[in-house]
């Protein structure tokens, strides 16, 4: 499992990133919505790969990604999870999380700080 803080961002919403994925990985990878608890979508390369994704926002606007490889088909999970195919697989899903992450780290649209108001200016005497 991988973190990054990208710093606060109290206008950026999971649906908003959802989207930026979306749009990111457009023809490349499909993005579901994921039904588990700790899991906001799916980055889904095929049913035998893919990266989870959830975002948490902190109330003061400190933002954080937690991603982690996965099997997305939950029948492929039942039928062959486990060790063997964590083995067999946990390459292709590094590879995955590493190109999340990369993309986290450069996007833009992740990296916009909000500016803080300027201090005002002190009076001369």
């Amino acid at each position: 499992m991988a973190t990054i803080s990208i710093g606060q961002q109290p206008d950026l919403t999971k649906e908003r990133v959802r989207e930026v994925f979306a749009e990111r990985f457009a023809g490349q990878y499909e993005i579901v919505r994921a039904n588990a608890l700790n899991r906001d979508f799916i980055v889904k390369k095929n049913g035998w790969s893919g990266v989870g994704v959830r975002f948490k926002q902190e109330k003061d606007g400190a933002c954080t990604f937690v991603f982690s490889g996965m099997m997305p088909n939950l029948l492929l999970q039942t039928l062959f999870g486990g060790l063997f195919s964590f083995l067999l697989l946990r390459r292709g899903w590094k590879d995955m999380e590493l190109e999340v992450a990369g993309f986290i780290r450069l996007e833009p649209e992740f990296q916009r700080q909000r500016q803080a108001p300027p201090a005002p200016l002190a009076k001369a005497a």
